[in-house]
């Protein structure tokens, strides 16, 4: 990555960390954008160039997460399935390894308490899931359906494992559930 390129990255993440700490303390509906630009110490029309909307500023990494799921599958051991692939990668993740315990869960609470929010999760997950669908079909040669309930099952699993009490738990047994099926 050239000086440019790493120059961006440091002010998208600048300007990202900054949206989260103070949404996080002051609440979603309470930051506006002149705020977050002005803490940031950059233009309104800068902070727009990097984030399209006031929502897409707390989820910095959803480019990043969406190629990291695919790149999973993509170079996994040729002797692993598709599910191993995707286990290893989320249960190694920043899911569920977060760097900072307190701000990921202060991140959680934010999310769960803003509707705006919810909904734009709930939209990258969907992205998510068609493009990992799509991954699983062109990879395994399985009809479009079947991936895109692969994909789906996996994701919600993931989605609740994140929300759960002991998230690494249960994302063991939702992998355990999806490879073994459930016969009760």
């Amino acid at each position: 990555m050239g000086l440019r390129e790493t120059k961006k990255a440091k002010t998208r993440k600048l300007i990202s960390d900054i949206a989260r700490d103070l949404f996080i303390e002051k609440g979603y509906d309470a930051v506006t954008i002149v705020e977050i630009a002005e803490k940031a110490e950059v233009a309104v029309t800068t902070l727009f160039n990097y984030f399209p909307t006031k929502e897409s500023l707390i989820f910095d990494l959803e480019d990043e997460i969406d190629a990291d799921i695919l790149k999973a599958i993509r170079e996994r051991k040729k002797d692993q399935t598709i599910l191993d692939a995707l286990y290893r990668y989320f249960f190694s993740s920043k899911l569920f390894n977060p760097p900072n315990k307190k701000t990921f869960s202060g991140f959680g609470k934010l999310i769960r308490s803003s509707p705006e929010l919810t909904s734009y999760l709930r939209g990258l997950w969907a992205r998510y899931e068609n493009s990992l669908a799509k991954e699983i079909q062109n990879d395994s040669g399985v009809n479009k359906m079947e991936a895109e309930c692969i994909a789906k099952l996996v994701l919600e699993g993931v989605s609740f494992a994140c929300n759960s009490p002991s998230p690494k738990d249960v994302l063991n047994l939702t992998f355990k559930i999806l490879k073994n099926g459930w016969n009760k």
